[in-house]
């Protein structure tokens, strides 16, 4: 018995022979069959057509060309059909060509296209003009990670280009897509000026030709676009130089300044944006920049809001990485921070946002997603949290916020500050162990064995020269208003004035901010020391000379609650107190009384006047009250 190489090559010699000697220059053949064998005796193709003209040994003109292209190995797999209205067989170098029209059909593909070459060596087959390529597998999954739901209808994808070539081998077919290339497979839409598409060769059994491929065409397990790739996808635009799509491991990266616009206006750039199984990955780098997220409508996170200039935000950091959860979208941001909102400007070693999970086919924030779950990239539901960690730092005008860690809650419209908070306004400066920012308002608060401590600009001293300097008055509050005292000149700088309590409020108005301490207060000033039970300090914004910039100015200072002022030698105390720095004086009212080495003077009122170096003490003539004077007790003279 003969070799089966053996006598499949004399068969396939025979059928040769048969063919060109049925063949000659007046007597075309008709309904002719082909085959072609390998050096291993395999089938590579067969050749079939409804006529044949001879030429010569080495070339056949064919018309109405049906090509069985087949494994050529022991699978004995159709891999594709090749149909065209006429082509030219050149049986020496194993090609044919024609510049007709072409349909080719594989396993899970089909081609057509005009003007083409097929090389029976190596496999390839190239399509010149209009190439229109369908693939019943989709890939809109590609940029989500998605993949349909069991049941789903099959979606198909559709790619137009004005060449192709079709490389096939054992392991894979390739497919390069090259001048306007446009894919389309359910929502995403991409172009491109180069695709190359990879896929498994098909997997037939021995001796079954049948079906093409013997079986189905193996899944596209790569796609790589190059040249000008822009993706539409779920009303959002990706762009980059290149992109690569692995469908098996559901990743994706982009490169050569990869950028993706939201339908909502967000906007996210880096120098390489990777999807993978749900996540997305944004890196930047010294050349390429960094990781950008810029997201409208973010004002501010919901903090600082009365100073909102531009409702865009701006996120930069070395990374970015976004992942989808139960309870919603996160993104989180790592390596030099940098946040731009409105006038707000904020810097961090890290930064997370939680956000909840869209509804479907409800509007969306403008902050982006590029995860699985759905067909659409960069959505999500509202922003609810947003977390900033180590080196926390805060700017807005003149306003300076540092901490070790921040949580903006913007749907709240508020931010908390832990780990050692501090807020300078100018000469100003706050610290606690916890603060609460609102629009318009700041809360701090003190642990249990510790306080608030706020530096304000210096106050003058308001001390009078001693209480013979005093005079002694009746109630004014009916009376015509004394002439206003001309403020003295401010002294040379001192000693800072620091006011400690348990809490602050600090209210920001139109005009002015109020400092609000409650709960254990003391003031250290300029030869001064007080002790509260509450303190309101109102202070307004003076312009610098020479510059756009402004500095907190104290107007005003009012006490309430078992008042203790200490100074030099003296000891005030009243139920209310009220100091008007820039003016240089101070009232104290509600059992006022002062204590020095040279008496002790009571009333109902008493006013300090800085500018005359005395003081004026009124009696209260409701109840009678009168103001006195207790001088020290005069020693006797001895005789």
């Amino acid at each position: 018995m003969l070799p089966k190489t053996l006598l499949r090559s004399i068969v396939a010699l025979l059928c040769v022979c048969t063919l060109q000697a049925q063949m000659t220059p007046s007597a075309p053949v008709q309904n002719f069959r082909f085959p072609h064998f390998g050096e291993n005796g395999y089938t590579q193709w067969v050749l079939q057509g409804g006529k044949g003209i001879y030429d010569s040994a080495e070339q056949i003109r064919i018309e109405e060309m049906a090509l069985r292209v087949y494994s050529g190995d022991e699978r004995m797999a159709l891999e594709m059909t090749m149909d065209s209205p006429e082509a030219t067989l050149l049986t020496t170098e194993n090609r044919a060509v024609s510049d007709g029209p072409i349909e080719i059909v594989g396993g899970d593909f089909k081609v057509s296209g005009v003007g083409w070459t097929w090389n029976g060596r190596t496999k390839e087959i190239e399509v010149k003009f209009d190439v229109v390529v369908e693939f019943t597998q989709g890939m809109a999954g590609v940029l989500t990670g998605a993949v349909a739901p069991e049941g789903a209808a099959v979606e198909r994808t559709e790619i137009h280009s004005r060449s192709l070539l079709l490389h096939t081998t054992a392991e894979a077919y390739r497919f390069t897509f090259t001048d306007s290339v446009h894919a389309v497979s359910g929502e995403m839409d991409l172009t491109s000026e180069v695709l190359v598409a990879v896929a498994d060769a098909p997997k037939g059994k021995e001796g079954d030709s049948s079906t093409v491929a013997g079986g189905a065409f193996g899944a596209i397990r790569q796609l790589i676009a190059t040249d000008q790739v822009v993706i539409h996808q779920g009303g959002h635009v990706l762009k980059a130089s290149h992109a690569e799509f692995r469908l098996r491991e559901q990743a994706a990266e982009f490169t050569g300044n990869p950028e993706i616009l939201a339908a909502s206006g967000a906007y996210l750039s880096g120098a390489t944006i990777r999807s993978q199984e749900g996540r997305v990955f944004v890196t930047g780098n010294a050349d390429d920049g960094r990781a950008q997220l810029i997201v409208s409508q973010a004002e501010g996170l919901g903090v600082l809001g009365a100073q909102i200039e531009s409702a865009q935000t701006i996120v930069l950091a070395d990374s970015i990485t976004m992942r989808e959860l139960d309870a919603g979208n996160q993104f989180l941001f790592d390596g030099s921070v940098e946040v731009m909102s409105g006038l707000m400007i904020m810097y961090s070693n890290q930064l997370t946002l939680f956000a909840d999970q869209p509804a479907k086919g409800a509007a969306t924030t403008a902050t982006p997603r590029l995860v699985a779950g759905d067909a659409e990239m960069l959505k999500v539901g509202a922003v609810r949290r947003v977390l900033a960690k180590g080196a926390v730092r805060i700017e807005q005008a003149n306003k300076v916020a540092t901490s070790d860690k921040v949580i903006f809650y913007p749907q709240e419209e508020r931010a908390e500050l832990f780990g050692s908070p501090r807020v300078t306004d100018g000469e100003v400066i706050i610290t606690g162990d916890r603060m609460e920012l609102k629009p318009s308002i700041a809360v701090v608060y003190s642990d249990t064995d510790k306080r608030v401590k706020v530096v304000l600009p210096e106050i003058a001293d308001l001390g009078y020269e001693d209480s013979q300097a005093l005079t002694l008055q009746p109630d004014q509050s009916q009376q015509t208003p004394q002439t206003p005292q001309t403020p003295q000149t401010p002294q040379a700088p001192g000693s800072e004035t620091v006011v400690q309590s348990k809490t602050l409020r600090m209210i920001e108005e139109t005009d002015k901010t109020l400092f609000r301490f409650t709960e254990s207060v003391s003031v250290s000033g300029t030869n001064v020391h007080a002790l509260c039970g509450r303190l309101d300090v109102t202070a307004v914004a003076v312009q610098i000379a020479e510059t756009t910039e402004s500095q907190l100015e104290v107007q005003t200072i009012e006490a309430f609650d078992n008042i203790v002022f200490k100074q030099t030698g003296r000891v005030a105390t009243s139920d209310k107190a009220t100091i008007q720095p820039i003016e240089g004086k101070v009232v104290l009212e509600g059992n006022a009384v002062v204590t020095d080495e040279m008496g002790k003077v009571s009333g109902h009122r008493m006013t300090l006047l800085q500018g005359q170096r005395r003081a004026i003490v009124e009696g209260d003539r409701s109840t009678g009250k009168r103001a006195t004077m207790t001088l020290p007790e005069m020693k006797s003279r001895s005789k």
